[in-house]
């Protein structure tokens, strides 16, 4: 695959991985609020468990690095542009207003605990130099070499019968 269209396809998945691991966990964190305490909720961890693996697949694939580049940067973004408004003096209710109530407390926990290290594993995991270049090519094969001449057949003897 050449560089360019491993780029291209890697920020899509960047792009499309964004909202779902967002998504993951605000549901995550909705769904154990209503949990009862010392109890399991499989869908629960199971909602983790295909975000966190997301998180992973960005981190460790072969596709293109823009793919933990873009959802690194959101996330860190999101979390930066929250920690310099409540430096600037503002509230810490960035966005709070445009968020439906029964998510409010999912934001919450997005914002404040899953955006720092969700931004940092991703935006770490695309520094390597080794993921921005391309796959080494196999080298060529080797020129196919002729078979060898068989041997000549022996000379007839003739035989004594006629």
């Amino acid at each position: 695959m050449r560089n360019g269209v491993r780029h291209l396809l890697g920020a899509g998945a960047g792009l499309l991985a964004t909202p779902l691991i967002a998504t993951g966990f605000i549901v995550g964190i909705e769904r154990y609020r209503h949990t009862a305490a010392m109890t399991v909720d499989w869908v629960t961890l199971a909602v983790y468990v295909g975000t966190v693996a997301l998180i992973g697949v960005l981190a460790g694939s072969r596709i293109s690095p823009l793919a933990s580049l873009l959802p690194g940067l959101a996330f860190l973004g999101f979390i930066g542009a929250a920690l310099v408004r409540i430096a600037l003096g503002g509230d810490h209710r960035m966005g709070f207003d445009d968020v439906p109530s029964q998510f409010l407390e999912g934001y919450t926990a997005l914002l404040y605990t899953w955006s720092l290290p969700t931004g940092c594993i991703l935006l770490t995991a695309s520094l390597f130099p080794s993921r921005w270049r391309a796959a080494k090519a196999d080298p060529p094969p080797p020129p196919a070499q002729e078979a060898p001449q068989p041997p000549p057949l022996p000379k007839r003897i003739p035989s004594s019968r006629h």
